[in-house]
């Protein structure tokens, strides 16, 4: 019998329980949700952060961007 390691698609496990998955959470989209939910709060809050965030970044040579950095993670689990 050959040895070797069983392999799924990750959409697979992370699909429904009904569609016979594991129902883990998509943390790409999970991420995504919890970034969403911070500039949402950023643009529209009123407490005293948001006011804080929006003077040094909004209003100073600092932009908000998008940085990608190499990282030993596997790309599958990213």
């Amino acid at each position: 019998m050959k040895k070797g390691i069983a392999t799924v698609k990750w959409n697979k496990i992370c699909s429904p329980l009904e569609n016979g998955s594991l129902k883990i959470i998509n943390l790409h989209h999970q991420n995504n949700a919890y970034i969403l939910n911070l500039a949402w709060n950023f643009s529209y809050s009123n407490k005293h952060w948001s006011f804080i965030l929006k003077d040094i970044v909004l209003k100073s040579k600092y932009k908000l961007r998008m940085v990608y950095r190499s990282s030993s993670i596997r790309p599958e689990i990213k």
